[in-house]
């Protein structure tokens, strides 16, 4: 979060959609639809990660992507944990 300039305020709702999305293992991975991480961004999302698809594996890396997704796509993860409450995604 510091390297990426995001509040501690976030800090839970970043963490809460980290469980939902991964339960916190690095480098996961879902056969069906590609998404990996922790927070599972999609193969067109790769690139977000600072070393692109070389970043899974370093969960710093993964996290650095999962927030770029989030505050690029969402503006804010309490937003974005609104979306995942009432979809099951984000």
């Amino acid at each position: 979060m510091l390297i990426e300039r995001v509040p501690l305020t976030q800090y839970n709702d970043l963490l809460w959609l980290m469980a939902q999305e991964s339960g916190g293992a690095v480098n996961l991975r879902n056969s069906k639809s590609g998404a990996r991480g922790l927070f599972q961004l999609l193969p067109s999302q790769y690139e977000l990660n600072p070393g692109g698809i070389e970043s899974f594996g370093d969960a710093v890396e993964e996290c650095r992507g999962g927030i770029r997704y989030i505050l690029g796509r969402y503006h804010h993860a309490a937003s974005a944990r609104l979306v995942w409450q009432a979809n099951h995604w984000i």
